[in-house]
């Protein structure tokens, strides 16, 4: 996912002085491409993530040392056990007993199901890096924020991840199987969503889950409101994985990501047209926040959540123009009339 190739040319002065120029080459191509993104060494700063393999863990016992097992791990992660079990069980429905839902848990078509994940994914190493550089992007821009243990689960296609307080982040390996996995339900997992359901997404996804929780519930009701917060949650994207590609973590084709470039005038043009940013009409505006195909309206090159892409440039157009505001600052805004008014937001024609 993160690109991190180095030319190192040693051997001659020739060489060295071409190393060094395609270094600066790259260099200007890459501030380019995030110009408006300052990307801070964050090399000094010490972050204690924890990866806990619960799926590994829980898949590689037996069923009679199940409640051994639960009785050792709810003394140790007492959070997630209760958090995995809310999210994992329909609303309404009490758990009696924990033990007895890890042991349904470990039905042969859930260890086939994590076996699979084992062979794709692997031994979670490269993921465990990325996490881990993504928390110390954390740590720089919300300095006060506990650094949260981080599970791997299986829940056969339920939830693909959570948090749990601040202590918990979780995220179910099954949903990164690939596109082409047969059986995600194409009910449920249509081609513009499944798409994105592989490896390459495990930390963008996870990351998600966590600026989601940073950012909170969308306040208000209108369609500017839901994507002022969704583009608080880009934003945050962007600077806890800086030098992932925007397309990765927006969930576009790069083809999309230059469609929406090119057409920012356009877009913001069709929703003050359509009277959309103070609409609480969902169904108006539903395909320009939540994943679809395309996006209502615009033509069938154009992705789905364009709304979600305009918030962000609002965010970024805002913090431009605020640069002492700091991230918690950030979050504490709640009135997006407001943003939008200090942002100055123009679209790029």
């Amino acid at each position: 996912m993160k690109v991190d190739n180095a030319l190192v040319l040693r051997q001659k002065h020739t060489l060295a002085l071409l190393g060094m120029s395609l270094f600066l080459l790259f260099s200007v191509f890459f501030s380019s491409c995030k110009e408006d993104e300052y990307i801070p060494d964050v090399s000094t700063l010490s972050v204690d993530l924890q990866v806990v393999r619960f799926d590994s863990l829980l898949y590689n016992i037996d069923s009679a040392d199940v409640p051994a097992f639960y009785q050792d791990f709810t003394n140790h992660h007492h959070d997630f056990l209760e958090g995995y079990i809310h999210v994992m069980v329909s609303p309404g429905v009490k758990v009696t007993d924990t033990i007895d839902f890890l042991l349904a848990m470990k039905n042969p078509g859930l260890r086939k199901l994590y076996d699979t994940t084992q062979v794709l994914i692997g031994d979670f190493g490269k993921e465990r890096k990325e996490l881990k550089q993504a928390f110390k992007y954390v740590k720089y821009y919300f300095p006060n924020k506990p650094t949260p243990t981080y599970y791997t689960y299986i829940s056969q296609f339920g939830v693909g991840g959570f948090t749990y307080g601040e202590s918990v982040l979780g995220t179910s390996l099954d949903f990164h199987l690939g596109g082409e996995f047969p059986y995600y339900d194409p009910m449920i997992f249509p081609n513009y969503i499944k798409r994105w359901m592989d490896v390459e997404h495990i930390v963008p996804d996870a990351m998600r889950v966590y600026a989601n929780d940073l950012v909170g519930e969308v306040q208000g009701e209108q369609f500017l409101d839901y994507i002022i917060s969704n583009g608080k949650v880009l934003y945050l994207l962007d600077h806890f994985l800086p030098t992932t590609p925007d397309s990765i973590f927006l969930n576009f084709t790069s083809e999309q990501l230059k469609w929406c470039e090119d057409n920012e005038f356009n877009m913001w043009s069709h929703f003050v047209h359509e009277d959309l940013l103070y609409s609480s009409k969902q169904k108006d505006f539903r395909k320009l926040i939540n994943p679809s195909p395309t996006s209502s309206g615009m033509p069938a090159e154009s992705p789905g959540r364009t709304g979600n892409y305009m918030g962000w440039q609002i965010i970024k157009a805002y913090m431009k123009r605020h640069p002492k505001t700091t991230f918690e600052q950030l979050m504490a805004l709640k009135d997006s009339k407001k943003i939008l008014q200090e942002s100055k937001f123009k679209p790029k024609k």
